[in-house]
Order: C-alpha cells, then structure tokens, then sequence
C-alpha cells in the first residue's frame, strides 16, 4: 500500500525541486522546511521559487480542501511546483486537477525535475501520479 505523506509549512522557504511519486493512502505530517522536497515526494508551495506554505506527498490526494490531507488551510493558491519523484518509477508524473475528484486536468502532466517549477497562481484541488 503506497502512502501518502504530506507536510504543511508556512514562512519563508528556499528553491527546492520537482519531484514524481506513486499512488497512496494517507499520512499527514506537519513539520518544517528549507526549501527542498523529499525525495519521492510532489510539492507544491504558495510563493514563487518554492517559498510560503508547502505541501507534499508520496501518493494521490483526491481533494486538498475536504479530505483526510488538508493542503491549503489558507486558500493559497499554488505557484511553484516540484516533482521530485523517482524516474525509475512507471508512475512518475503528477497530473493536477481544478477539482476534487480529479476534475478537469490542468495542463500536462508534470515530469520529474531536479528544481521546483514556478507556476502562475493556479488554483489546484487534486492530483493523481500516472505514467
């Protein structure tokens, strides 16, 4: 069973990187930051070049707002990207989505990466890993 890891932090937080990861179920952690995005991990941040409120996980999230992962306690919108997933891994993109439930795909899947991709005040309410 894959899992899903996510961490809420909020203040400033230096570049990190994209990541790619598999499907899940789930675990919340809350800690600290310094801008990186754990290996295997997606992670999303509310400030260009990964600064603000990060989130991040190792598997799906069908909904940011109301499920048992909350990812943006504030209404942030998300404006850095980083998939930090394994290349190796078949399920090594992140598809995000506008609503929950995987509604409506925003752009192309997000590739693995070794830095964090700045995103323009996206409004995001799921993702799915996928091939």
């Amino acid at each position: 069973m894959n899992r899903i890891r996510t961490g809420l932090l909020t203040g400033a937080v230096v570049a990190g990187a994209l990541t790619a990861m598999a499907p899940s179920a789930a675990m919340a952690a809350a800690k600290s930051t310094d801008g990186t995005c754990p290996k295997g991990d997606v992670c999303v941040w509310s400030g260009k070049n990964a600064t603000g409120t990060r989130c991040n996980w190792t598997g799906d999230d069908p909904d940011w707002q109301g499920g048992d992962v909350r990812c943006r306690p504030y209404g942030f919108k998300v404006n850095s990207i980083w998939n930090n997933g394994y290349t190796s891994d078949p399920y090594n993109k992140v598809r995000f989505y506008k609503y929950a439930n995987y509604g409506t795909q925003l752009y192309d899947p997000v590739s693995v990466t070794s830095a964090p991709v700045n995103a323009a005040s996206v409004s995001i309410r799921s993702h799915k890993w996928s091939k």
